[in-house]
């Protein structure tokens, strides 16, 4: 009798424990099944956050084109001469935002040409080309030209690069390397379309000249180590560097020297004897020259 109760006891305690066993087994079933939902859930979010960014990175652009199309239907752009498909050139210019490069971005747009312009605004100023966003035949690119661009043309205008004293000494090795790597790049855009390119030089590859006037035959004095380096000798290396091309590969190239410019839209403290004369004009001051003279 005693033998039997010790074995419903056991029978039961058995029970007990099977039981305990099971509610601890589902306990833990459903704690794994949470914690599974639980980073399954997180790891949804994660991913539906990044598509939202992969989506609004996409999308962007798109809004940025509908805005320029909505302004382009109600802006009034610059008269526009009709060319046929066979007279129109694809145009690149690299540094059209600046100075020189807006007038000559107006000059071929109203041509009717199809003109690309390209610039960082290190001193380029968007606002110089703004009253050609949403033309058709316009397009405006926020790139360095140190990086390589890959593009369909014609013809490049490479003006790509920082020109008053106070801009490019500012930067000495970004004025190096966009006259020299960028018009590497530039040259190599050319040979790959087979674009025409014009190199913008300046009176500056004759440095300190010890002949006046400076022809083409004169070689110049250059100081390759004074303040005004950056700028000369990344110049001449980019003159050296087409001539290369096109005696090597067969570019067509043209470069033009241009000295001292002026006109709308040029810097107050562009730092060069135009700006100064001009500035120093307009606020009653004596107009200085070479050699510490000062005449009124």
């Amino acid at each position: 009798m005693v033998r039997n109760r010790v074995q419903r006891l056991l029978t039961a305690i058995n029970r007990r424990m099977m039981k305990l066993l099971i509610a601890l087994a589902l306990i833990a079933y459903v704690a794994s099944v949470w914690g599974n939902f639980v980073n399954m859930r997180s790891i949804q979010e994660t991913g539906e956050q990044k598509m939202e960014k992969q989506l609004e990175e996409f999308i962007a652009p798109l809004r940025e084109k509908i805005r320029d199309l909505e302004k382009s239907f109600t802006q009034k752009y610059p008269p526009v001469k009709f060319l046929s498909e066979k007279d129109r050139k694809r145009i690149l210019i690299t540094g059209g935002a600046g100075f020189v490069g807006s007038h000559l971005t107006d000059k071929l747009m109203m041509d009717g040409h199809e003109v690309t312009v390209v610039d960082n605004f290190f001193t380029g100023r968007k606002r110089n080309v703004e009253h050609w966003i949403g033309h058709e035949n316009f397009e405006l690119i926020n790139h360095d030209v140190v990086e390589p661009l890959y593009i369909e043309v014609d013809q490049i205008y490479h003006l790509a690069s920082p020109a008053s004293p106070p801009n490019y000494m500012y930067n000495p090795i970004k004025t190096l390397k966009t006259n020299t790597i960028g018009t590497l790049n530039m040259l190599g855009l050319a040979k790959r379309v087979g674009a025409r390119l014009l190199l913008a030089s300046t009176s500056e590859v004759y440095g300190d000249p010890e002949v006046h006037p400076q022809n083409e035959d004169y070689w110049g004095h250059v100081n390759p180590i004074g303040p005004r380096a950056c700028y000369d000798e990344g110049k001449r290396v980019a003159e050296t560097m087409c001539y290369a091309y096109m005696k090597q590969e067969g570019v067509e190239v043209r470069v033009a020297r241009i000295f001292n410019t002026f006109g709308p839209r040029m810097h107050m403290n562009d730092g060069r004897v135009v700006s100064n004369f001009v500035l120093q004009a307009l606020q009653g001051e004596s107009l200085t020259v070479s050699i510490n003279c000062m005449f009124k």
